[in-house]
């Protein structure tokens, strides 16, 4: 999962860019600080989700996921 963060970060960077955002400005690192966040709380999400069916089919091997 850390390369595709590393992959979405640097996507996200290079439109930033191309939007004329300055590469070594106060807001172009906190763009991209508050969607590295966004990427961990949806990592988190997304593991959870995960932890939950693997208990669930451990629990309950007909388990679906939702």
């Amino acid at each position: 999962m850390c390369r595709h963060r590393n992959l979405a970060l640097t996507a996200y960077a290079h439109r930033l860019l191309a939007q004329g955002a300055d590469i070594h400005g106060e807001q172009f690192r906190a763009d991209l600080a508050k969607y590295a966040g966004e990427l961990e709380a949806w990592r988190s999400k997304a593991m959870d989700g995960l932890r939950q069916f693997v208990q669930a089919m451990t629990e309950r091997p007909s388990a679906t996921l939702h």
